[in-house]
């Protein structure tokens, strides 16, 4: 599969065309990561199309998830889909923590963090609700489009359900089975919201206008993150710390 190393520059690729089923494209198009976004990992940021099963992925909750499986696809985009429900969203550069365009699938969900619009009352009682990333098209900047003709995505699905960061300080849903399917039995940890209450969720995002119910700074940050904190270990008795100044060891 081609490999996309960003996603600000995608180019027409018509030797793709005899490869594109449109069903089959209609079904991937639910949901993935499309090539050239970055994931965070125990190795700071990766490309997603670069991971493997066995990687280990930082989680909202889980801390650092190993892959189990990744499903890649190529998507072929018909020239007169116009519809925003089959169409990706672009997220502007610095729309969120994003020094770039981000590209997010249409049915991609997205994790909403419920407790920063606590000042207008929403029917969901959970904190970290998900959406589909087509209903945040027309917030923050947000629209649909389509980086090109013709891209490659890759899924990534874990032993259970996993919010993962990807670049922007976004937060992305990654399911234990395949979309469209729910979850795997015993593995459901999130609310994947949907209709009515998906849109009311939305809106009061937009409307609250803080851009950290929909991204996280932290988990924007560049630099890789430990898998187990350092905790500082103290001397034994009577010995000097390295390269602090103190009486020398008695002698005894």
């Amino acid at each position: 599969m081609l490999k996309v190393e960003s996603v600000i520059g995608f180019e027409e690729r018509p030797s793709y065309q005899d490869k594109g089923e449109p069903q089959f494209a209609l079904n991937a198009r639910r949901g993935g990561l499309v090539h050239g976004t970055t994931v965070a990992t125990n190795n700071g940021w990766r490309l997603v199309e670069d991971l493997q099963p066995g990687d280990l992925v930082r989680t909202l909750d889980s801390g650092f998830k190993r892959i189990s499986r990744v499903a890649t696809d190529c998507i072929v985009v018909p020239s007169d889909e116009a519809s925003p429900e089959n169409l990706p969203i672009r997220i502007p550069s610095h729309a969120a923590y994003n020094g770039r365009p981000v590209w997010i699938m249409p049915e991609q969900g997205v994790a909403l963090d419920h407790t920063k619009l606590n000042h207008d009352p929403i029917s969901l009682p959970v904190s970290m609700p998900i959406v589909p990333a087509r209903l945040l098209s027309g917030t923050f900047r947000i629209i649909s489009d389509t980086p090109s003709s013709y891209f490659d995505i890759s899924t990534l699905f874990f032993d259970k359900d996993e919010v993962i960061y990807i670049e922007g300080g976004l937060r992305a849903f990654c399911p234990s089975g395949r979309f469209g399917m729910g979850s795997m039995s015993g593995t459901k940890s999130y609310t994947v919201a949907a209709g009515e209450a998906a849109a009311e969720l939305v809106y009061q995002t937009a409307k609250h206008g803080d851009i950290s119910a929909l991204a996280n700074s932290l988990g924007a940050l560049p630099a890789p993150i430990m898998e187990h904190p350092i905790m500082p270990m103290r001397p034994v008795r009577g010995a000097r710390r390295p390269g602090r100044p103190g009486r020398p060891v008695a002698m005894i």
